[in-house]
Protein backbone atom coordinates (compact mmCIF):
# COMPACT_ATOMS: atom_id res chain seq x y z
CA UNK A 1 0.00 0.00 0.00
CA UNK A 2 1.50 3.28 -1.11
CA UNK A 3 2.30 5.85 1.80
CA UNK A 4 0.13 8.90 2.69
CA UNK A 5 3.43 10.89 0.96
CA UNK A 6 3.07 8.73 -2.15
CA UNK A 7 -0.71 9.23 -2.92
CA UNK A 8 -0.31 13.17 -2.00
CA UNK A 9 2.40 13.57 -4.45
CA UNK A 10 0.24 11.88 -7.34
CA UNK A 11 -2.73 14.04 -6.98
CA UNK A 12 -2.68 17.18 -8.48
CA UNK A 13 -2.45 20.07 -5.81
CA UNK A 14 -6.10 21.24 -5.39
CA UNK A 15 -5.54 24.92 -6.08
CA UNK A 16 -4.73 23.75 -9.68
CA UNK A 17 -8.26 22.24 -10.18
CA UNK A 18 -10.79 23.68 -12.29
CA UNK A 19 -14.66 23.29 -12.87
CA UNK A 20 -15.18 22.71 -16.37
CA UNK A 21 -18.86 23.51 -15.51
CA UNK A 22 -18.68 26.98 -14.11
CA UNK A 23 -15.55 27.70 -17.16
CA UNK A 24 -18.45 26.30 -19.93
CA UNK A 25 -20.87 28.76 -17.60
CA UNK A 26 -19.14 31.74 -17.63
CA UNK A 27 -17.93 30.81 -21.71
CA UNK A 28 -21.83 30.52 -22.06
CA UNK A 29 -21.75 34.39 -21.01
CA UNK A 30 -19.39 35.03 -22.99
CA UNK A 31 -21.16 33.49 -26.61
CA UNK A 32 -24.34 35.77 -25.45
CA UNK A 33 -22.97 38.63 -24.63
CA UNK A 34 -21.33 38.39 -28.52
CA UNK A 35 -24.43 37.00 -30.36
CA UNK A 36 -26.82 38.56 -28.33
CA UNK A 37 -26.15 41.66 -26.07
CA UNK A 38 -23.96 43.35 -28.32
CA UNK A 39 -26.09 43.15 -30.97
CA UNK A 40 -29.32 44.45 -28.92
CA UNK A 41 -26.90 47.31 -27.69
CA UNK A 42 -26.38 47.81 -31.49
CA UNK A 43 -29.83 48.43 -32.22
CA UNK A 44 -30.93 50.45 -28.87
CA UNK A 45 -28.20 53.23 -29.42
CA UNK A 46 -29.37 53.42 -33.35
CA UNK A 47 -32.22 54.43 -32.97
CA UNK A 48 -32.32 56.27 -29.42
CA UNK A 49 -28.85 57.07 -28.84
CA UNK A 50 -27.10 58.32 -31.72
CA UNK A 51 -26.42 57.83 -35.45
CA UNK A 52 -23.73 55.59 -35.14
CA UNK A 53 -23.45 52.58 -36.95
CA UNK A 54 -25.45 49.25 -35.61
CA UNK A 55 -24.73 45.86 -36.44
CA UNK A 56 -26.20 45.56 -39.93
CA UNK A 57 -24.81 49.55 -40.80
CA UNK A 58 -20.77 48.06 -39.90
CA UNK A 59 -21.35 45.23 -41.94
CA UNK A 60 -22.74 46.64 -44.71
CA UNK A 61 -19.96 49.56 -44.34
CA UNK A 62 -17.35 46.51 -44.56
CA UNK A 63 -19.08 45.16 -47.69
CA UNK A 64 -19.17 48.90 -49.63
CA UNK A 65 -15.40 49.27 -48.65
CA UNK A 66 -14.31 47.09 -50.46
CA UNK A 67 -15.92 47.39 -53.47
CA UNK A 68 -16.78 51.33 -53.79
CA UNK A 69 -13.41 52.28 -51.49
CA UNK A 70 -15.64 54.27 -49.25
CA UNK A 71 -13.85 57.21 -51.95
CA UNK A 72 -15.17 60.32 -49.56
CA UNK A 73 -13.07 58.66 -46.23
CA UNK A 74 -9.99 60.06 -45.69
CA UNK A 75 -9.64 61.50 -42.17
CA UNK A 76 -5.66 60.09 -42.38
CA UNK A 77 -5.16 60.10 -46.26
CA UNK A 78 -6.06 63.33 -46.76
CA UNK A 79 -4.18 65.06 -44.62
CA UNK A 80 -0.55 62.44 -45.09
CA UNK A 81 -1.35 63.33 -48.95
CA UNK A 82 -1.67 67.19 -48.14
CA UNK A 83 2.01 66.79 -46.35
CA UNK A 84 3.74 64.47 -48.69
CA UNK A 85 2.56 67.01 -51.58
CA UNK A 86 3.81 69.97 -49.75
CA UNK A 87 7.43 68.24 -49.49
CA UNK A 88 7.62 67.09 -52.69
CA UNK A 89 6.84 70.80 -53.47
CA UNK A 90 9.26 72.05 -51.04
CA UNK A 91 12.49 69.94 -50.67
CA UNK A 92 14.17 70.60 -47.50
CA UNK A 93 11.00 73.01 -46.30
CA UNK A 94 9.76 72.76 -43.00
CA UNK A 95 6.11 71.29 -43.44
CA UNK A 96 5.16 70.75 -39.55
CA UNK A 97 5.89 75.03 -39.09
CA UNK A 98 3.93 75.65 -42.75
CA UNK A 99 1.12 73.26 -41.63
CA UNK A 100 0.29 72.65 -38.45
CA UNK A 101 1.02 76.38 -37.47
CA UNK A 102 0.59 78.84 -40.42
CA UNK A 103 -1.95 76.93 -42.39
CA UNK A 104 -3.84 74.98 -39.24
CA UNK A 105 -3.87 71.54 -41.03
CA UNK A 106 -4.31 68.83 -38.53
CA UNK A 107 -1.23 66.93 -39.64
CA UNK A 108 -0.27 65.07 -36.06
CA UNK A 109 1.58 61.76 -37.44
CA UNK A 110 5.56 61.69 -37.10
CA UNK A 111 7.28 62.13 -40.48
CA UNK A 112 7.83 58.57 -40.44
CA UNK A 113 4.76 57.78 -41.17
CA UNK A 114 5.23 59.47 -44.88
CA UNK A 115 7.40 56.97 -45.76
CA UNK A 116 4.92 54.14 -47.19
CA UNK A 117 3.42 56.25 -49.40
CA UNK A 118 6.82 58.36 -50.19
CA UNK A 119 8.18 54.56 -50.88
CA UNK A 120 5.39 54.14 -53.39
CA UNK A 121 5.65 57.67 -54.97
CA UNK A 122 9.16 56.97 -55.96
CA UNK A 123 7.82 54.43 -58.10
CA UNK A 124 4.85 56.07 -59.31
CA UNK A 125 1.96 55.25 -57.37
CA UNK A 126 -0.50 57.63 -55.54
CA UNK A 127 -3.24 55.56 -54.48
CA UNK A 128 -6.17 57.19 -53.86
CA UNK A 129 -9.15 56.95 -50.81
CA UNK A 130 -10.65 54.11 -52.47
CA UNK A 131 -7.59 51.81 -52.73
CA UNK A 132 -6.20 52.38 -49.42
CA UNK A 133 -9.80 52.07 -47.41
CA UNK A 134 -9.50 48.76 -49.99
CA UNK A 135 -6.47 47.81 -47.64
CA UNK A 136 -8.09 48.99 -44.91
CA UNK A 137 -10.37 46.51 -45.16
CA UNK A 138 -8.22 43.71 -45.97
CA UNK A 139 -6.16 45.12 -42.71
CA UNK A 140 -8.77 44.58 -40.67
CA UNK A 141 -9.86 41.00 -41.25
CA UNK A 142 -6.36 40.35 -40.65
CA UNK A 143 -6.91 41.69 -36.83
CA UNK A 144 -9.98 39.61 -36.83
CA UNK A 145 -7.93 36.21 -38.18
CA UNK A 146 -5.17 37.79 -35.26
CA UNK A 147 -8.20 37.73 -32.70
CA UNK A 148 -9.13 34.42 -33.38
CA UNK A 149 -5.61 33.09 -33.42
CA UNK A 150 -4.83 34.84 -29.76
CA UNK A 151 -8.44 33.39 -28.03
CA UNK A 152 -7.38 29.75 -29.65
CA UNK A 153 -4.33 29.75 -28.36
CA UNK A 154 -5.23 30.85 -24.92
CA UNK A 155 -7.71 28.55 -25.00
CA UNK A 156 -5.65 25.91 -25.76
CA UNK A 157 -3.32 26.75 -22.69
CA UNK A 158 -6.39 27.43 -19.78
CA UNK A 159 -7.89 24.43 -17.94
CA UNK A 160 -11.45 23.52 -18.80
CA UNK A 161 -11.25 25.66 -22.63
CA UNK A 162 -9.16 23.38 -24.51
CA UNK A 163 -12.08 21.58 -26.17
CA UNK A 164 -14.11 24.69 -26.16
CA UNK A 165 -11.41 26.38 -28.55
CA UNK A 166 -13.16 26.42 -31.72
CA UNK A 167 -16.48 28.42 -30.84
CA UNK A 168 -14.17 30.26 -27.86
CA UNK A 169 -11.82 31.67 -31.48
CA UNK A 170 -15.01 32.08 -33.48
CA UNK A 171 -16.74 34.35 -31.26
CA UNK A 172 -13.64 36.28 -30.25
CA UNK A 173 -13.15 37.03 -34.06
CA UNK A 174 -16.97 37.89 -34.22
CA UNK A 175 -16.27 40.43 -31.00
CA UNK A 176 -13.37 42.08 -33.02
CA UNK A 177 -15.13 42.64 -36.14
CA UNK A 178 -18.47 44.12 -34.52
CA UNK A 179 -15.95 46.47 -32.37
CA UNK A 180 -16.98 49.71 -32.71
CA UNK A 181 -13.70 51.47 -32.58
CA UNK A 182 -12.11 49.28 -35.08
CA UNK A 183 -14.79 49.70 -38.23
CA UNK A 184 -15.16 52.92 -37.09
CA UNK A 185 -11.84 53.76 -38.28
CA UNK A 186 -12.12 52.08 -41.31
CA UNK A 187 -15.66 54.28 -42.21
CA UNK A 188 -13.36 57.73 -41.91
CA UNK A 189 -10.38 56.78 -43.51
CA UNK A 190 -7.69 56.17 -40.56
CA UNK A 191 -4.13 54.57 -40.45
CA UNK A 192 -5.32 53.44 -37.10
CA UNK A 193 -6.57 50.38 -38.38
CA UNK A 194 -2.63 49.27 -39.45
CA UNK A 195 -1.72 50.18 -35.89
CA UNK A 196 -4.39 48.02 -34.32
CA UNK A 197 -3.76 45.48 -36.83
CA UNK A 198 0.31 45.45 -35.67
CA UNK A 199 -0.64 45.18 -32.59
CA UNK A 200 -3.11 42.19 -32.46
CA UNK A 201 -0.05 40.53 -34.36
CA UNK A 202 2.85 41.24 -31.40
CA UNK A 203 0.11 40.33 -28.58
CA UNK A 204 -0.14 37.01 -30.62
CA UNK A 205 3.52 36.88 -31.02
CA UNK A 206 4.22 38.05 -27.43
CA UNK A 207 1.56 34.84 -26.46
CA UNK A 208 3.74 32.78 -28.54
CA UNK A 209 7.05 34.06 -26.48
CA UNK A 210 8.55 35.47 -29.88
CA UNK A 211 9.31 37.96 -27.84
CA UNK A 212 11.71 39.97 -30.59
CA UNK A 213 9.37 39.58 -33.24
CA UNK A 214 6.72 40.99 -30.87
CA UNK A 215 8.98 44.00 -30.31
CA UNK A 216 9.82 44.32 -33.80
CA UNK A 217 5.63 45.01 -35.12
CA UNK A 218 5.59 47.74 -32.24
CA UNK A 219 8.40 48.91 -33.50
CA UNK A 220 6.78 49.08 -37.16
CA UNK A 221 3.33 50.96 -34.26
CA UNK A 222 5.85 53.41 -33.09
CA UNK A 223 6.50 54.87 -36.66
CA UNK A 224 2.87 56.08 -36.88
CA UNK A 225 2.22 56.16 -33.06
CA UNK A 226 4.79 58.00 -31.30
CA UNK A 227 2.97 57.12 -27.69
CA UNK A 228 4.26 53.44 -28.38
CA UNK A 229 7.87 54.29 -28.19
CA UNK A 230 7.17 54.14 -24.17
CA UNK A 231 7.16 50.47 -24.86
CA UNK A 232 11.18 50.67 -24.84
CA UNK A 233 11.18 51.71 -21.53
CA UNK A 234 8.58 48.71 -20.62
CA UNK A 235 10.57 46.33 -21.96
CA UNK A 236 14.01 47.32 -20.60
CA UNK A 237 12.19 48.09 -16.86
CA UNK A 238 11.43 44.15 -17.24
CA UNK A 239 14.29 43.26 -19.04
CA UNK A 240 12.75 41.68 -21.80
CA UNK A 241 15.95 41.86 -23.91
CA UNK A 242 14.47 40.26 -27.21
CA UNK A 243 11.77 42.01 -27.03
CA UNK A 244 13.88 45.45 -26.91
CA UNK A 245 16.22 44.23 -29.80
CA UNK A 246 13.21 43.81 -32.00
CA UNK A 247 12.18 47.39 -31.18
CA UNK A 248 15.09 48.55 -31.56
CA UNK A 249 15.92 47.44 -34.45
CA UNK A 250 13.30 48.42 -36.25
CA UNK A 251 12.50 52.14 -34.42
CA UNK A 252 16.21 52.97 -35.25
CA UNK A 253 15.95 51.89 -38.89
CA UNK A 254 13.06 53.41 -39.36
CA UNK A 255 14.02 56.86 -37.51
CA UNK A 256 17.01 56.95 -39.77
CA UNK A 257 15.02 56.29 -43.01
CA UNK A 258 12.73 59.24 -42.31
CA UNK A 259 15.66 61.25 -40.72
CA UNK A 260 17.80 61.19 -44.45
CA UNK A 261 14.26 61.92 -45.96
CA UNK A 262 12.30 65.09 -44.11
CA UNK A 263 15.31 65.91 -42.22
CA UNK A 264 16.41 66.60 -39.01
CA UNK A 265 14.05 70.08 -39.02
CA UNK A 266 11.22 68.66 -39.78
CA UNK A 267 11.62 65.92 -36.66
CA UNK A 268 12.25 69.14 -34.55
CA UNK A 269 9.01 70.46 -35.67
CA UNK A 270 7.18 67.48 -34.87
CA UNK A 271 8.40 68.16 -31.33
CA UNK A 272 6.92 71.42 -31.30
CA UNK A 273 3.50 69.91 -32.79
CA UNK A 274 3.51 67.47 -29.96
CA UNK A 275 4.32 69.82 -27.08
CA UNK A 276 1.61 72.32 -28.61
CA UNK A 277 -1.13 69.34 -28.79
CA UNK A 278 0.15 68.40 -24.82
CA UNK A 279 -1.13 72.39 -24.16
CA UNK A 280 -4.56 72.51 -25.43
CA UNK A 281 -5.41 68.76 -26.24
CA UNK A 282 -9.16 68.64 -28.30
CA UNK A 283 -12.45 69.63 -26.44
CA UNK A 284 -14.35 67.62 -29.39
CA UNK A 285 -15.82 64.61 -27.29
CA UNK A 286 -14.57 61.51 -29.27
CA UNK A 287 -11.26 62.38 -27.61
CA UNK A 288 -12.06 60.09 -25.08
CA UNK A 289 -9.01 61.06 -22.90
CA UNK A 290 -8.71 62.80 -19.40
CA UNK A 291 -7.99 65.63 -21.01
CA UNK A 292 -11.09 65.29 -23.21
CA UNK A 293 -13.24 65.40 -19.76
CA UNK A 294 -11.35 68.32 -18.50
CA UNK A 295 -11.75 70.52 -21.37
CA UNK A 296 -15.58 69.73 -21.51
CA UNK A 297 -15.53 70.72 -17.51
CA UNK A 298 -13.87 73.93 -17.95
CA UNK A 299 -16.09 74.92 -22.02
CA UNK A 300 -12.52 75.56 -23.41
CA UNK A 301 -14.39 74.65 -26.97
CA UNK A 302 -17.55 73.20 -28.18
CA UNK A 303 -17.96 69.71 -27.74
CA UNK A 304 -20.02 68.89 -30.31
CA UNK A 305 -18.21 70.46 -33.29
CA UNK A 306 -15.31 69.51 -34.84
CA UNK A 307 -12.57 72.24 -35.65
CA UNK A 308 -11.47 71.42 -38.65
CA UNK A 309 -8.09 73.91 -38.05
CA UNK A 310 -8.46 74.75 -34.21
CA UNK A 311 -8.03 73.53 -30.74
CA UNK A 312 -9.48 74.61 -27.29
CA UNK A 313 -8.47 77.89 -25.73
CA UNK A 314 -5.66 77.26 -23.49
CA UNK A 315 -6.57 76.61 -19.76
CA UNK A 316 -3.53 76.45 -17.18
CA UNK A 317 -6.03 73.88 -15.20
CA UNK A 318 -6.83 71.56 -17.83
CA UNK A 319 -3.23 71.55 -18.94
CA UNK A 320 -2.01 70.60 -15.32
CA UNK A 321 -4.60 67.66 -14.83
CA UNK A 322 -3.35 66.19 -18.12
CA UNK A 323 -0.16 66.43 -17.42
CA UNK A 324 -1.10 64.87 -13.97
CA UNK A 325 -3.14 62.36 -14.93
CA UNK A 326 -0.44 60.97 -17.70
CA UNK A 327 2.44 60.97 -15.50
CA UNK A 328 0.00 59.06 -13.00
CA UNK A 329 -1.63 56.28 -15.77
CA UNK A 330 2.44 56.10 -16.89
CA UNK A 331 4.13 55.47 -14.17
CA UNK A 332 1.14 52.93 -12.64
CA UNK A 333 1.72 50.98 -16.53
CA UNK A 334 5.61 51.09 -16.19
CA UNK A 335 6.42 50.09 -12.12
CA UNK A 336 3.20 49.28 -10.47
CA UNK A 337 3.24 45.69 -11.92
CA UNK A 338 6.83 45.32 -10.55
CA UNK A 339 5.84 44.85 -7.55
CA UNK A 340 3.04 41.97 -8.37
CA UNK A 341 3.51 38.99 -6.27
CA UNK A 342 2.99 36.93 -9.81
CA UNK A 343 4.68 36.48 -13.03
CA UNK A 344 4.46 39.12 -14.87
CA UNK A 345 3.27 38.71 -18.50
CA UNK A 346 0.53 39.10 -21.20
CA UNK A 347 -1.90 41.30 -19.04
CA UNK A 348 1.04 43.58 -18.23
CA UNK A 349 1.57 43.84 -22.27
CA UNK A 350 -1.99 43.99 -22.83
CA UNK A 351 -2.20 47.07 -19.98
CA UNK A 352 0.75 48.69 -21.03
CA UNK A 353 -0.61 49.53 -24.39
CA UNK A 354 -4.26 50.41 -22.95
CA UNK A 355 -2.64 52.98 -20.55
CA UNK A 356 0.29 54.78 -23.58
CA UNK A 357 -3.38 55.14 -25.50
CA UNK A 358 -4.70 56.46 -22.44
CA UNK A 359 -2.09 58.68 -21.30
CA UNK A 360 -2.14 60.70 -24.66
CA UNK A 361 -4.09 64.46 -24.86
CA UNK A 362 -6.04 63.49 -27.90
CA UNK A 363 -7.26 60.12 -27.74
CA UNK A 364 -10.07 59.50 -30.30
CA UNK A 365 -12.17 56.84 -30.02
CA UNK A 366 -11.17 54.70 -32.71
CA UNK A 367 -7.67 54.65 -31.00
CA UNK A 368 -9.05 52.31 -28.70
CA UNK A 369 -9.60 49.61 -32.07
CA UNK A 370 -6.54 48.06 -29.56
CA UNK A 371 -8.73 47.14 -27.08
CA UNK A 372 -10.50 43.83 -28.34
CA UNK A 373 -6.79 41.48 -27.65
CA UNK A 374 -7.03 43.08 -23.86
CA UNK A 375 -10.48 42.12 -23.45
CA UNK A 376 -9.72 38.45 -24.71
CA UNK A 377 -6.55 38.39 -22.79
CA UNK A 378 -8.69 39.49 -19.35
CA UNK A 379 -11.29 37.16 -19.77
CA UNK A 380 -8.91 34.28 -19.84
CA UNK A 381 -7.34 35.61 -16.86
CA UNK A 382 -10.31 35.62 -15.10
CA UNK A 383 -11.09 32.28 -16.08
CA UNK A 384 -8.11 30.40 -14.69
CA UNK A 385 -8.67 31.88 -10.88
CA UNK A 386 -10.91 30.58 -7.92
CA UNK A 387 -14.95 31.26 -8.48
CA UNK A 388 -14.83 33.91 -5.80
CA UNK A 389 -17.48 36.93 -5.59
CA UNK A 390 -14.24 38.88 -7.22
CA UNK A 391 -14.17 37.01 -9.82
CA UNK A 392 -18.00 37.01 -10.56
CA UNK A 393 -17.15 41.22 -10.22
CA UNK A 394 -14.22 41.01 -12.47
CA UNK A 395 -16.39 39.55 -15.55
CA UNK A 396 -19.44 41.67 -14.56
CA UNK A 397 -16.84 44.41 -14.85
CA UNK A 398 -15.71 43.14 -18.36
CA UNK A 399 -18.84 42.51 -19.90
CA UNK A 400 -20.14 45.98 -18.91
CA UNK A 401 -16.57 47.53 -19.62
CA UNK A 402 -16.86 45.17 -23.24
CA UNK A 403 -20.64 46.98 -23.57
CA UNK A 404 -19.50 50.52 -23.16
CA UNK A 405 -16.31 51.00 -25.61
CA UNK A 406 -17.94 48.22 -28.52
CA UNK A 407 -20.73 51.01 -29.20
CA UNK A 408 -20.72 54.49 -29.16
CA UNK A 409 -23.13 56.22 -26.34
CA UNK A 410 -22.18 58.93 -26.72
CA UNK A 411 -20.76 61.27 -23.65
CA UNK A 412 -17.90 59.68 -22.13
CA UNK A 413 -19.43 56.07 -21.97
CA UNK A 414 -16.34 55.06 -23.37
CA UNK A 415 -14.05 56.33 -21.34
CA UNK A 416 -15.74 54.97 -18.21
CA UNK A 417 -15.44 51.64 -19.83
CA UNK A 418 -11.70 51.72 -20.43
CA UNK A 419 -10.85 53.00 -16.96
CA UNK A 420 -12.96 50.26 -15.33
CA UNK A 421 -11.11 47.83 -17.75
CA UNK A 422 -7.64 49.03 -17.07
CA UNK A 423 -8.56 48.72 -12.96
CA UNK A 424 -9.96 45.48 -13.69
CA UNK A 425 -5.86 44.79 -15.65
CA UNK A 426 -4.57 46.47 -12.74
CA UNK A 427 -6.21 44.63 -10.21
CA UNK A 428 -5.66 41.01 -12.08
CA UNK A 429 -1.43 42.26 -12.80
CA UNK A 430 -1.25 42.74 -8.60
CA UNK A 431 -3.22 39.98 -7.64
CA UNK A 432 -1.79 37.19 -5.22
CA UNK A 433 -0.14 34.37 -6.71
CA UNK A 434 -2.43 31.58 -5.10
CA UNK A 435 -5.38 33.10 -6.81
CA UNK A 436 -4.09 32.34 -10.22
CA UNK A 437 -5.63 28.52 -10.86
CA UNK A 438 -2.50 26.63 -11.55
CA UNK A 439 0.25 29.39 -11.03
CA UNK A 440 2.71 27.14 -9.87
CA UNK A 441 2.66 24.93 -12.83
CA UNK A 442 5.19 26.72 -15.71
CA UNK A 443 4.04 24.26 -18.28
CA UNK A 444 0.14 25.06 -17.58
CA UNK A 445 0.47 28.45 -17.18
CA UNK A 446 3.45 28.97 -19.99
CA UNK A 447 2.49 32.23 -22.10
CA UNK A 448 -0.96 32.71 -20.30
CA UNK A 449 -1.77 36.10 -18.99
Amino acid sequence: MPSNATVDSARPPRENTVDENLVGRYLLYFFLLVFIVSPMVDLVTRWFVSPFPSLTHLLRVGTSAWVTGLPAAEDSWGLMRAALDWFWQHPGGRMYHQLFFVEGNKFQDPPSSLLPLYILSLFGIHPGNAALNRFDFLVILLNVLASGAFAFTLALRSPGCASRRWPIAAAAACGTLLFFPLLGALTIGQVQSWISALFAFAALAWLLRRKGLSGLLIGLICLIKPQFMLFFVWGLLRREWRFVAGWSAVALAGLAASLSVFGVQNHLDYLSVLHALSRTGEAYRPNQSINGVLNALYRTGDPNVWEARGFPSFNPFVYAGTVASSAALIAAALLIPLFSRQRLGLLDFAGAALTFTLASPVAWEHDYSILPTAYIATMFALLIRKATPMRTLGFATLAISYLTTAHWLSGYWMLAGILALLTLIHALNFGARDNALGASNQNQTQGCP
